[in-house]
C-alpha cells in the first residue's frame, strides 16, 4: 500500500494537484455523523483515500491496486453533490504495462 500510495502521490504531483492528503489507516475508527444517522469510516466516508487540491477546487481520490472498485457506491454517494473524484489504479497486471508498475486516474465529476 505504501508504495502504490507513493506512485499515487508522484504522479498526482506531476499532474499539478497540490496539498496531497491521505487519510492514515488506524486501528480506530472516525465516526461520521449524518441525516441518516451514524456510522464508523476507516476511510473518507468509507470510500475515499485521501483528498487534493486542484487549482481552486477539492477533489477526493481512491487508490486501488490492480484493479477497479465497483462503482455504484461512489454514484450513489456523490449524488446530489458537486464535485470531481480521482479513481486510481495502480497496477501492473495490464498488457500496457508490460509487467511495471503504471498509474492509470479516471476522473468522475458529479
Amino acid at each position: 500500500m505504501r508504495a502504490s500510495n507513493k506512485l499515487a502521490r508522484l504522479t498526482l504531483l506531476d499532474r499539478g494537484y497540490d496539498h496531497i492528503w491521505f487519510k492514515p489507516h488506524t486501528a480506530r475508527n472516525d465516526v461520521v455523523f449524518s441525516q441518516k444517522g451514524n456510522y464508523l469510516a476507516t476511510d473518507l466516508f468509507n470510500l475515499f483515500d485521501g483528498m487534493c487540491w486542484f487549482n481552486d477546487e477539492l477533489i477526493f481520490f481512491q487508490v486501488k491496486t490492480n484493479s477497479w472498485p465497483i462503482m455504484k457506491p461512489y454514484t450513489e454517494f456523490m449524488r446530489n453533490k458537486t464535485a470531481k473524484v480521482l479513481i486510481i489504479n495502480v497496477t501492473n497486471k495490464l498488457v500496457m504495462c508490460k509487467g511495471k508498475y503504471k498509474v492509470i486516474i479516471r476522473e468522475l465529476e458529479y
